[in-house]
């Protein structure tokens, strides 16, 4: 029996932004995903909770089953972007597409941060990465 008695089948991914206006605009009207809510985090809830030391506001984007919460937190933490081997902990976040080229024509034509062309992973399987605004890495991985 697992630790955690999960109540539905999928996380939500916090991603921490410098500017949530510029975030919404990329994950809202780039990406599509529709906001499906809006949070204010107190300082005191925040340093309760043990998340942050001072107060923090997130939207969360529905994308597919999982929320990605969009954090921009009142200080300025330095960003802590990069490619998959420079440094541990979560690297960057995967959509499972329809088309990858379809995905990735969509996605450069919108002016987002392409990190490298289409490449086949293993047969029929093919990936790309980009990055939003803050230089958070994202893949999408599908068919061609």
């Amino acid at each position: 029996m697992p630790l955690l008695k999960t109540t539905k089948d999928s996380i939500d991914i916090g991603i921490v932004v410098k500017d949530l206006s510029v975030a919404e605009k990329f994950y809202g009207d780039v990406l599509g995903f529709p906001v499906v809510r809006e949070v204010d985090i107190s300082a005191d809830v925040a340093r309760q909770s043990g998340c942050a030391s001072g107060p923090f506001r997130f939207k969360a984007f529905q994308a597919g089953e999982v929320q990605l919460k969009i954090v921009q937190a009142e200080s300025d933490p330095p960003a802590g972007t990069g490619k998959v081997d420079a440094a541990t902990g979560v690297r960057y976040l995967t959509f499972s597409v329809e088309s990858v080229e379809e995905a990735y024509d969509a996605v450069k034509a919108a002016g987002a941060a392409m990190q490298g062309e289409i490449s086949e992973v293993v047969p029929g399987r093919f990936i790309f990465f980009f990055s939003d605004p803050d230089g958070n890495l994202l893949e999408c991985v599908g068919p061609k």
